[in-house]
């Protein structure tokens, strides 16, 4: 099994995710003013849409 990090996140993507298969829509990565960056992911199931 192939493992990604999610500077390897791009659009179109399949993942499983928690045993159910997905598809990355979208993908951004956050730089807030304070705090931490981190990754804002949106992503579709593929059984149930």
């Amino acid at each position: 099994m192939a493992s990604y990090s999610t500077n390897e996140f791009k659009g179109g993507l399949k993942i499983m995710l928690d045993g159910d298969p997905c598809s990355i829509i979208e993908n951004e990565f956050v730089k807030p003013g304070k705090g931490q960056a981190f990754s804002r992911v949106k992503i579709r199931n593929l059984k149930t849409g």
